[in-house]
């Protein structure tokens, strides 16, 4: 061994000194490098298990959010369409208010000018009566040559309209 040791030429002192420099270096590192590194990286784990907790909760968030609006969106098509068909309703409603209210009024202006109508013939006819009477009463002075009193001019007259009638 002793030979190894000349041929190598190992100093023990040397190699001890190496081993307490390298464990003086090894501590140092771990403690000033590799420690504070660990706790970096624990803190990083940390965090991106954080985050992946909180993308999840958005996402779920999202889905729910999603659905809500997708429910929204379905309760207000079916609220506008109810809208719609009310609206139609009352328009058809009043529409038929309006079609009854003009034919009230056709049927009332049709009432006053057939009454209108019906008094102007009622008036023509006594018209024509106290015509054709004075016509008759004036014809039969001629004829009869006088005058007849006021009851037998009125009696005439009668019995002449009555035969126009006829």
């Amino acid at each position: 061994m002793d030979e190894l040791v000349k041929t190598f030429h190992i100093d023990w002192k040397l190699i001890i000194a190496q081993v307490v420099n390298f464990a003086i270096v090894l501590f140092v590192l771990w403690r000033f490098a590799l420690k504070p590194l660990m706790k970096v990286m624990e803190k990083r784990n940390h965090d991106i298990d954080q985050s992946l907790k909180n993308a999840e909760e958005i996402e779920k968030k999202l889905k729910v959010a999603g659905e809500t609006k997708d429910q929204i969106v379905t309760d207000a098509k079916r609220e506008s369409q109810l809208i719609m068909e009310k609206a139609s309703k009352e328009a058809e409603q009043l529409k038929a208010d309006k079609i009854a209210e003009t034919r009230s009024e056709m049927e009332k202006i049709a009432a006053k000018t057939k009454a209108s109508l019906l008094a102007e013939k009622d008036q023509m006819i006594n018209d024509a009566r106290k015509e054709v009477g004075s016509l008759i009463i004036e014809a039969s002075t001629k004829i009869v040559g006088k005058n007849l009193d006021s009851e037998s001019n009125r009696k005439m007259v009668e019995e002449t309209v009555n035969q126009i009638k006829k």
